[in-house]
């Protein structure tokens, strides 16, 4: 499957003050434990460290569903919700590019 085809989301949160570290935590338990990621990135913001920007490729429509609707995205998803200040911001997009930059 070429890249273009494969499934992704942009995905910012934020969570309530101090507690930026425990949200990270149960998106990397996400991320990893689901095996429907072909690549994540999960970032922090400079200058909010409890802000998460994600961007997460699936390997596969039918992996982005499975793991949409199973036990681990339902129990994930209650968990980070209590964290957060605000609704999250969550963008359906399809990857353009991910190559690696060759270094001179």
């Amino acid at each position: 499957m070429a890249l273009q085809d494969q499934p992704a989301y942009i995905i910012k949160m934020r969570a309530k003050a101090g507690l930026g570290d425990k949200l990270f935590e149960l998106a990397t338990i996400g991320m990893t434990k689901s095996g429907a990621s072909d690549r994540f990135i999960i970032a922090r913001e400079d200058g909010d460290p409890d802000t998460l920007w994600n961007i997460e490729v699936f390997r596969s429509d039918e992996a982005k569903a499975a793991y949409e609707n199973s036990s681990l995205a339902d129990e994930l998803r209650d968990e980070i919700i209590n964290l957060l200040a605000e609704q999250p911001m969550r963008i359906a997009v399809h990857p353009y590019s991910a190559l690696p930059v060759n270094e001179s």
